[in-house]
């Protein structure tokens, strides 16, 4: 299974929401977590998401109090993405 922190950007795979970018808010158990965007998943109603349908990214939002997801806002999620998520070409897309 994908080994998946607080924090880290990951792509959902499979799904009405295949394709689209979020940030781990929290790992669940070996199986699931949940994940954010921000938007249509805000912070107070994560996804819960398998971790297999999952793309996982090496780019991880700011570590610490920065993320903290008790303290973690909407705006800061949209901010986080906006910096993580990869650019048109970006060879680590195609991973």
């Amino acid at each position: 299974m994908l080994e998946l922190q607080p924090g880290q950007l990951v792509r959902s795979l499979a799904g009405r929401d295949k394709g689209k970018h979020y940030l781990v808010l929290r790992v669940i158990d070996h199986k699931y977590v949940y994940l954010v965007d921000g938007r249509s998943r805000p912070v107070a109603r994560p996804k819960k998401k398998n971790k297999v349908h999952l793309q996982r990214y090496e780019r991880r939002a700011a570590v610490g109090e920065t993320f903290d997801p008790e303290r973690l806002s909407d705006s800061q999620v949209i901010e986080f993405l906006k910096q993580l998520e990869p650019q048109t070409g970006d060879p680590e897309e195609e991973v």
